[in-house]
């Protein structure tokens, strides 16, 4: 099995390892904060980006850093001969997106849209391409989590354009947008907005978003998100067919269709990390793993985030943000 490497350790960099541990993948950890290299245990460890590159024995490069050292580190790492798996955003930028996106090097790019991997939400992409419940009429998602001044205050990069490349859509809200353009059958085009509601004397950056989303099924989709929620709910995925509803609440699929109402799925109970976050990450990289030692065929490539990616910038684009 191949050997890689976690860069950065902070929040999400060991719900990685733990994935690994699972697969049975060994694994070092990159870090120049020693204070987090130290909490990853009996692995190698190494606080320069560049050393660890020159390691032979490492094949994956996991890049969990803040968002702005994305595409600069996946670059190079591609440019060493390493494979990587790429924590969200692609980018901070359509530009630095584009670079990633037109990569042709010869190695793979995982992209981490963990949510896609749900129980309950691949049941509902199931039902939704076969029709079970006639033709899809209407779309809508709802994500409203909680994000303070304490938060942003734990790292210098959060909640600034030039280092988070956004805020609430391309930090928090992007996993929500991606399942709505998911099981929509692609992004098309969208009418929305920002605006900072809670903490613009702390923050450049959006807390609120709101939009009107056409996807390529050819239904509009509305679509909200905030961080002004007093805690953080779990999201919520309504579809509309022609004999009932699917509805993605509180970690389950429900289909209910007047008094009838079932339930079809239920994510996992037990997920490392925070429980909204959801609990696929290890097959994410599971898959990954498998795909380059031959033992799968497909893996969650980054073209997975094409569509996402573009509705994040559209939105940026068509928002209004006085702060900009």
């Amino acid at each position: 099995m191949k050997k890689g490497c976690i860069v950065g350790y902070g929040a999400i960099g060991p719900i990685h390892a733990a994935a690994l541990d699972k697969i049975g993948a060994e694994y070092a950890v990159c870090d120049c904060r020693p204070e987090r290299t130290e909490r990853a245990g009996a692995v190698e460890k190494y606080r320069d980006f560049e050393k660890m590159l020159c390691d032979k024995s490492i094949d994956v490069v996991h890049i969990c850093t803040p968002h702005y050292l994305h595409v600069p580190m996946a670059e190079a790492a591609l440019a060493a001969g390493k494979h990587v798996i790429l924590e969200k955003p692609v980018g901070i930028s359509p530009g630095e997106a584009e670079r990633l996106f037109n990569y042709s090097g010869g190695r793979e790019i995982c992209i981490m849209l963990q949510n896609r991997k749900n129980p309950a939400v691949k049941k509902m992409k199931e039902l939704t391409d076969k029709r079970e419940y006639g033709e899809l009429r209407s779309m809508c998602a709802f994500m409203t989590w909680h994000r303070d001044r304490e938060y942003y205050a734990q790292d210098e990069w959060r909640g600034k354009w030039s280092t988070e490349g956004g805020g609430l859509l391309i930090n928090q809200a992007i996993h929500t947008l991606d399942l709505l353009c998911w099981l929509g059958g692609g992004y098309v085009n969208l009418s929305g907005g920002i605006s900072t509601r809670l903490l613009g004397d702390c923050i450049e950056v959006e807390d609120t978003a709101d939009a009107v989303i056409k996807t390529a099924c050819g239904v509009d989709a509305c679509f909200y998100a905030t961080n002004c929620s007093a805690y953080n709910n779990p999201v919520r995925i309504e579809l509309e067919f022609e004999n009932g509803v699917l509805r993605y609440c509180d970690n389950m699929l429900l289909y209910i269709n007047g008094g009838d109402v079932r339930v079809l799925a239920r994510d996992s109970a037990e997920v490392p990390g925070k429980a909204y976050w959801g609990g696929g990450h290890a097959e994410v990289i599971g898959e990954f793993y498998s795909y380059l030692d031959g033992s799968s065929e497909s893996y969650m490539h980054l073209d997975c985030a094409k569509d996402v990616t573009r509705a994040i910038f559209d939105f940026y684009k068509s928002g209004t943000k006085n702060k900009r």
